[in-house]
């Protein structure tokens, strides 16, 4: 048995860790007093859905940012 945190959005409990759940698994809900108040994202970007990061010997030109 796993134990992963989740929301309620009103219509289905989404988990954090989705990719934790096989299909057609069955769960144990249990709903807790804690309200999680989910981060609204603007239109068209991904922000809060992965990271970014950069290696120490990263290098970018002028000529390849311009492209």
């Amino acid at each position: 048995m796993i134990a992963m945190q989740g929301y309620y959005n009103g219509t289905v409990c989404i988990p954090e860790e989705g990719e934790k759940l096989k299909l057609n698994q069955k769960v144990i809900i249990t709903a807790l007093d804690e309200i999680i108040v989910p981060k609204m994202r603007r239109l068209g970007t991904l922000e809060g859905k992965g990271t970014v990061s950069f290696s120490e010997d990263w290098e970018l030109s002028d000529e390849e940012m311009i492209k």
